[in-house]
């Protein structure tokens, strides 16, 4: 025979097991959207003599908040899945960015992840570019009543010539946003997985 206290005891470590499972399965009807995510960034030519940005002369910090590498499915690291080419969408237009005189692409990459809000989204770490290594910042997509996407650069031409790409924007339609900037650019297309 079990004592009351004992009793009672096993009913609430029951309802604690039992409490989580149930909240989980409410937590899976309400699963988050997901999206694929595609990018390409890229440098331009400078606009010229009349731009009214100019680059700064004390690189701006990145956000402290820690981000997300894109990796292969099979490195076993946390992060975002970096998708097979065979998938990307924008494929045409990075050639055709690449194919104009003095505009280079040095990063095109894809990956599925989930829509949450802005203060839970990871952003994604640009990584290390061979081909321009003073290149570096953060790419977040994030879903609240709509998609957004904010956008993190930072370009070091010298020691002392820092140019800045931060901007945010909501993403409308499946269609490419494109980022402008003087002498950065950057295309962002995210298709929801599913139902948006």
């Amino acid at each position: 025979m079990i004592g009351p206290a004992r009793a009672a005891a096993l009913a609430l470590a029951l309802v604690v097991i039992a409490g989580p499972a149930s909240g989980q399965a409410q937590d899976d009807s309400a699963a988050p959207p997901r999206y694929q995510v595609e990018v390409i960034v890229f440098t331009q030519p400078p606009i010229g003599e009349s731009v009214e940005e100019a680059p700064g002369t004390e690189p701006i910090p990145l956000p402290d908040r820690l981000a997300w590498p894109l990796g292969g499915s099979d490195d076993g690291l946390l992060g975002y899945d970096r998708l097979p080419v065979s998938s990307y969408q924008l494929t045409d237009t990075a050639r055709r960015i690449d194919a104009r005189p003095g505009f280079d692409v040095h990063w095109h990459a894809a990956w599925n992840q989930p829509g949450v809000s802005r203060s839970t989204a990871q952003p994604l770490a640009l990584p290390a570019i061979e081909s321009i290594p003073a290149l570096d910042g953060t790419i977040q997509i994030s879903r609240e009543r709509f998609r957004h996407a904010r956008v993190e650069l930072r370009l070091a031409e010298s020691a002392d010539t820092h140019w800045t790409l931060s901007a945010s924007r909501r993403l409308r339609g499946e269609q490419p946003h494109y980022f402008d900037h003087p002498v950065l650019g950057v295309v962002i297309r995210v298709d929801p997985l599913g139902e948006d």
